[in-house]
């Protein structure tokens, strides 16, 4: 309900209009949508503001955009696969671990 209060000064007659048309579903759809870009570009202005200023700290030669270009693409997912050998290595730990306790 706050999401409303903050956009229409009366939710509760325009929450009505869509009921009667019966594209309620469609209203409270369009609301989370919008929210949810709003949440979005909140967070991307953060993220560059906070690249700004780590830029301005850096003193390079560089522009920002290189800088920004060169460091973004320096991020790489981090991989959580497992090679055969390291779940073989996990399962040799936990087959050890079990073994020294005794069901009393």
């Amino acid at each position: 309900m706050d999401l409303l209060h903050s956009r229409y000064a009366d939710p509760g007659r325009f929450m009505n209009a869509y009921m009667e048309q019966g594209r309620f579903g469609e209203f409270v759809a369009g609301v989370l949508e919008a929210d949810r870009q709003r949440k979005e570009e909140e967070y991307r202005k953060t993220e560059d503001d906070r690249l700004w200023i780590a830029y301005i700290l850096s003193m390079t030669d560089k522009t920002y955009c290189d800088w920004k270009n060169e460091l973004l693409q320096g991020k790489k997912q981090a991989s959580y696969a497992m090679t055969n050998r390291q779940i073989e290595a996990v399962r040799q730990q936990a087959k050890g671990i079990l073994d020294r306790i005794s069901p009393e």
